[in-house]
């Protein structure tokens, strides 16, 4: 039987600093086993709260739909079918396919070798899709620009499949490194600037021969190959982390390195040996010191690292009695500075944020303790937002313990902790967004899909502290807004080929600049403002 208990403030097991920065349970739910395959949240009622959805392993065998704001169910669905159990340990991804009124929720499973699409509010199945089975997470996007969205994912056996997302229906299915699984998300990204949306795979294969691939969209021809020669889970991370204008790559391996790849042409940017610690987690991207150069924020075995923009190490944090964090971090200032947080879940059943500044800890919270069993672990992503409406940053993460074969004792539990009040912003799905690219800082932010023309505008002087000039000689008319490092729009007016803005009260830090016109929008800028 499923309990959901609503309480006021329950303290176990925690630590804080001099702010005195407490987190609170605010509700929990119970369920049949582990959840690997992380959350996704928004509101799929239309309600005007988000909800949370997940799945579980084989012992439950369902994706659940939580109301956000006080943990009762929406809808369930066992994914057990009369040949194989639901494992459901993929991540899911909410949007509106066929843009009417009902957005959708994707699931792939990986025991049961189908990728489903549900009615966001009521749990009903729009379409189902059989696969080989993934535990890659799902991405979506126009990658072929015909006015339709597909579904990507990897597939064991070596391929990536693409669904309309509209029915269902196979377009195709790549042949990528059939002596491997895909286990990490597509990412997606235009990797050349020509407009056309490319995708990015790592492999986990068998005879060590693994390799990241890049591919065009449009027609999955591979732009380059980079090996690596050790398995990859988890995907990729996108930045422009050099300032050239074009897209970095950021990906770890268990072979104890994580790379930075120039995504034009698959060359090395740079390294960073992680001295003996696998690298599992994807890695995630953002300026977490606000000096508009952005970081590398990853977990190698039970160490949270950031990495400056060029590799080289700034500060990181050992996590207590050599727990880790498999699935890695979300980035959220949670305790309202201005600065970035780091937030994760442990195999000790902790919760921990921590200050992206320097990696002093905010606070840890022992769920394990709270549930009363040491097994209890989180091998699950958390989510932040203001579940509630109440004006404080919420994290959502589902906890449990899970055996095979024997998993008929398996256990767990979705907890929602109040975090801080903070300024965000929201972190509502595995990596960040449905492009999976782990960034705050991202190549192009927003929706890629609506950059349709490669051409830039100039901004001068950049960096600046006081005036900067942003020039579009052949529009008489445009809109610009300013986008800080945490997601939040400052600055919105109308320019006539020029513009001149005051940027003296600005905070110190990076800052995107995304000019629209009626006919286009331009690509994204960044500008730092010293």
């Amino acid at each position: 039987m499923k309990i959901v208990l609503k309480i006021c403030i329950l303290l176990i097991g925690f630590t804080f600093q001099l702010n005195a920065q407490v987190p609170q349970i605010k509700w929990w739910y119970d369920v049949n086993d582990a959840s690997f395959g992380q959350s996704a949240a928004g509101d799929i009622d239309g309600d005007g709260f988000l909800e949370v959805v997940f799945g579980c392993y084989r012992n439950d065998s369902t994706v659940y739909a939580l109301n956000g704001n006080n943990g009762t169910l929406l809808w369930k669905y066992n994914t057990h079918s009369a040949s194989a159990e639901g494992c459901n340990d993929v991540a899911p991804l909410i949007y509106n396919v066929d843009d009417d009124a009902i957005v959708e929720v994707i699931v792939p499973s990986s025991c049961n070798p189908k990728t489903f699409c549900f009615n966001g509010s009521t749990g009903t199945i729009k379409w189902e899709s059989n696969t080989r089975g993934s535990d890659s997470p799902p991405v979506i996007a126009d990658i072929d620009q015909d006015g339709i969205p597909e579904i990507l994912h990897g597939e064991f056996g070596g391929y990536v499949k693409c669904i309309n997302a509209l029915n269902g229906a196979e377009k195709w299915e790549l042949p990528v490194d059939l002596n491997s699984w895909i286990q990490t998300a597509p990412t997606v990204v235009d990797l050349d600037q020509n407009g056309v949306l490319d995708f990015v795979v790592g492999t986990w294969n068998f005879d060590g021969n693994d390799s990241v691939y890049a591919f065009r969209g449009d027609n999955q021809s591979r732009l380059w190959a980079y090996p690596i020669h050790d398995y990859m889970y988890h995907g990729t991370a996108v930045a422009d982390l050099d300032m050239d204008q074009k897209p970095e790559l950021v990906i770890g391996s268990y072979n104890d390195t994580l790379y930075c790849i120039n995504g034009e042409n698959g060359t090395t940017k740079w390294t960073y040996k992680a001295n003996g610690g696998y690298i599992g987690s994807p890695a995630t991207i953002a300026d977490i010191d606000n000096d508009g150069i952005c970081e590398v924020v990853f977990v190698s075995a039970y160490k949270v690292i950031v990495l400056t923009n060029s590799g080289t190490l700034k500060w990181q944090y050992s996590i207590p009695n050599y727990e880790q964090s498999f699935r890695g971090v979300a980035i959220a200032d949670i305790n309202d500075d201005n600065y970035p947080d780091i937030i994760f879940g442990t195999t000790g059943g902790k919760v921990i944020t921590l200050n992206g500044n320097n990696g002093s800890l905010i606070w840890s919270l022992d769920l394990a303790t709270h549930i009363g069993n040491s097994n209890f672990e989180f091998d699950h992503a958390p989510l932040v937002a203001d579940f509630d409406q109440d004006d404080t940053l919420d994290i959502f993460i589902v906890g449990g313990h899970a055996e095979y074969p024997d998993f008929q004792n398996n256990y767990g539990r979705a907890y929602m902790i109040s975090a801080g009040k903070g300024k965000g912003p929201d972190w509502l799905m595995f990596q960040k967004n449905r492009f999976r690219d782990s960034s705050l800082c991202p190549f192009t932010p927003n929706s890629i899909e609506e950059t349709t023309k490669n051409q830039s505008f100039s901004i001068f002087p950049n960096p600046s502290s006081g005036f900067i000039t942003v020039t579009i000689p052949n529009e008489d008319h445009f809109q610009i807004e300013i986008v800080n490092n945490l997601g939040q729009v400052v600055y919105q007016a109308d320019g006539n080929k020029t513009l001149n803005i005051d940027i003296s009260f600005f905070s110190k830090g990076l800052y995107f600049i995304r000019i629209q016109t009626e006919q286009q929008n331009y690509r994204v800028q960044k500008m730092i403002v010293q």
